[in-house]
């Protein structure tokens, strides 16, 4: 079991995220502003980041950043989480230095699949879901 951060604001969205990450055994933990993102990600040392870029007090591409200084978490998947088309948030994730994007709305079998190719999993329990 891992433990995934997701930095959200749109509590559907991380409800949604929360909801399909422990339907797959992964551990979640869920802040809804950039700041209390941080501090989580310092605190806990998630296994792997879902950020979206659109927080109320930091910008996603800002605390990507902040994320990268930390020791603790150098080596950990961050994960862009966007609503934009899906070539825009693949080229915004490789130009800010994400480690992958998952497109909203979420589509289950793909979200699970990104999720845990990044933390070097199989997904061994996948639904026939969308």
């Amino acid at each position: 079991m891992a433990k995934v951060l997701v930095i959200e604001d749109v509590a559907d969205s991380a409800n949604l995220a929360r909801k399909i990450l422990t339907n797959y055994d992964h551990e979640v933990l869920v802040a809804m502003t950039g700041s209390g993102g941080l501090k989580l990600a310092i605190d806990e040392r998630p296994d792997l980041v879902l950020l979206d870029l659109g927080l109320p007090d930091i910008d996603g591409q800002t605390l990507l950043g902040r994320l990268r200084t930390e020791a603790e978490l150098g080596n950990t998947p961050i994960i862009l989480c966007s609503a934009w088309p899906e070539e825009a948030a693949r080229k915004m994730a490789h130009a800010y230095g994400f480690d992958g994007y998952i497109s909203k709305p979420y589509k289950v079998v793909k979200f699970i699949t990104v999720v845990d190719s990044h933390l070097g999993e199989q997904p061994d329990n996948i639904h026939d879901q969308n």
